[in-house]
């Protein structure tokens, strides 16, 4: 292909030797030497990554020209003016040519994910906000309900190295679909569940088996769909809409399930799983119908270059001690925020309050955190200080966590639902911003391998927080309720340590302002629309002669 570059009168002249500017009165001698040898010694071609500029031989062209052709038929004084512009051919390949841009069906696909996004944390959490109606009704443990939780983020450990092979290399939309059938199916194998609770878990292992396909997804679609301006605001809606599900899930059951246990409590929890089998089925079909692997072209630069294989990313990672602190600062942050979600119900029922409004505080806790969210992502995206920003929310975040322990005696509804308000709206951003910042330290490595495997810390810190809150403390009294908290709040704040530690290497972001960089260099030789105009009619025949290829 063809690319066309004007260079001016100036830049022919190299250090005011290459020509012979002799008065206007005289005649004008400019030799086709002359302008070759200056043209070699002025215009330098960068060759760039992943880009190969091809140069041709100047051939084919009538040597000694010289300005007295110029003159025209009238005999009149001839003037060169300053910005004539001689128009030269630079052969490239198809690489070098670059156009990003984005197409308005991403926003199409940040709905069509966002459906089996949230209906995969409804799934998740249903057990949580009904969990003493459950024990009551099924005769089980403390343990054997919060499995309904533990058994889906165990899936979760086991399942992330394949599917984030599967979303790396085989594509987003098998990995999707793959994730939309075990959520389906986890769905409507929970409809046994008057016949044995076990087919209850089995469901909940299902879902969880759905869980890193669908959670590992969202900044593997930011990047791919989304231009850098885009991206942050674009992981955040994306990886947030699990948590709306969440919250949904904290809240319905209370709904269709009665507060105290009676006879009809299992009938009543029947109804819930088939309802939310329904909504999950029919919310799940146009996403397998309409959702798209890649847009045509790629949106940025750092989309269309090529990621690295899975197994040298894994050798890369492991080496990498700033994503090794990161790994340890997203498991403390979302294994606390896991088992607060999974234990929430235990915890409050021994200071007085009911399983509604345990929907209640989750429901305002996810809501307040998606407003942190919202305007946390603009901060970054605006300043790209992701380490100071994380580090202040994480210590708002402790500190707020800190006051919904301390008023939990007070029994007060509005003074806990402003607590749970604050947590949330520090604590809840932390995930979206983490898992961005992983993107850019890892970087050119797949989105979905750094942001699913501290995804996967997080399953795992949050399974050992869950196991001894419900095992070794047992949540029997308010007493026991506060070593669980404070536990959670001395994960906390390890994990702040630890991402003290971290150096922040925008990876990415550096590699795209290079590339902008490059391109600033190559509009150096362009022409602005102005000058264009001035000398189109006082060059066109100098641009007749001087013509060449490069």
């Amino acid at each position: 292909m063809q690319k066309r570059i004007l260079l001016t009168y100036e830049q022919f002249l190299v250090k005011n030797q290459t020509v012979t500017h002799q008065p206007m009165n005289q005649s004008i001698n400019w030799s086709y030497d002359q302008i070759n040898t200056s043209i070699l010694q002025k215009v330098q071609l960068v060759k760039r990554v992943n880009k190969e500029i091809q140069y041709k031989n100047i051939n084919q062209i009538k040597k000694q020209k010289t300005f007295e052709n110029f003159m025209d038929q009238n005999q009149q004084q001839m003037k060169v003016i300053p910005n004539c512009e001689i128009d030269s051919v630079i052969e490239t390949s198809d690489k070098n040519k670059e156009e990003f841009k984005d197409y308005p069906y991403r926003w199409w696909i940040v709905v069509l994910f966002c459906f089996p996004n949230m209906m995969n944390g409804i799934e998740w959490i249903t057990f949580s906000s009904i969990s003493t109606q459950v024990q009551q009704a099924y005769n089980v443990s403390q343990f054997v309900v919060s499995l309904t939780s533990l058994a889906s983020m165990f899936c979760y450990i086991v399942i992330n190295f394949p599917s984030n092979y599967i979303l790396s290399e085989k594509g987003l939309r098998i990995g999707v679909f793959i994730g939309i059938f075990f959520t389906i199916v986890g769905a409507w194998i929970r409809l046994l569940i008057n016949d044995s609770f076990g087919w209850a878990i089995l469901g909940q292992v299902f879902g969880g088996i759905a869980q890193p396909f669908i959670l590992n997804a969202p900044t593997q679609i930011a990047a791919v769909w989304f231009k850098p301006q885009q991206r942050q605001i674009a992981t955040a809606i994306l990886s947030l809409i699990n948590v709306i599900g969440v919250g949904i899930g904290f809240l319905f059951p209370s709904f269709v399930v009665s507060a105290s246990y009676s006879d009809n409590t299992r009938s009543e929890i029947y109804n819930l799983m088939l309802i939310q089998a329904i909504i999950i089925t029919a919310c799940c079909i146009p996403t397998v119908i309409f959702f798209r692997e890649k847009p045509p072209t790629p949106p940025s630069h750092s989309a269309s270059v090529e990621k690295s294989k899975f197994s040298e990313s894994m050798c890369t990672l492991i080496r990498d001690k700033n994503f090794i602190f990161l790994y340890i600062y997203f498991g403390c942050i979302l294994g606390n925020f896991n088992s607060v979600a999974t234990l929430i119900n235990f915890f409050l029922e021994k200071f007085g309050y009911s399983s509604d409004d345990t929907s209640y505080f989750g429901a305002v806790f996810i809501v307040s955190g998606l407003i942190g969210s919202a305007i946390l992502s603009i901060v970054v995206e605006k300043n790209q200080k992701y380490k100071l920003v994380i580090i202040m929310s994480t210590i708002a975040s402790i500190l707020s966590y800190s006051l919904t322990m301390a008023v939990l005696p007070v029994e007060i509804f509005s003074i806990q639902l402003i607590s749970f308000f604050l947590f949330g709206f520090f604590a809840t951003p932390l995930i979206p911003l983490s898992l961005e910042f992983a993107c850019e330290i890892t970087f050119p490595i797949s989105e979905t391998i750094g942001s699913g495997l501290i995804f996967k810390s997080g399953q795992m810190f949050g399974v050992l927080q869950i196991v001894i809150s419900t095992n070794v403390i047992q949540i029997d009294s308010q007493q026991d309720v506060y070593i669980c908290m404070a536990l959670g709040l001395f994960l906390q704040i390890l994990g702040l340590i630890f991402m003290l530690f971290i150096k922040e290497n925008l990876k990415r972001k550096q590699e795209e302002k290079n590339q902008e960089n490059l391109k600033q260099k190559d509009l150096l030789s362009s022409p602005n629309p102005q000058s264009l105009e001035l000398a189109q009619s006082s060059s066109d025949q100098f641009q007749q002669v001087c013509n060449f290829k490069i």
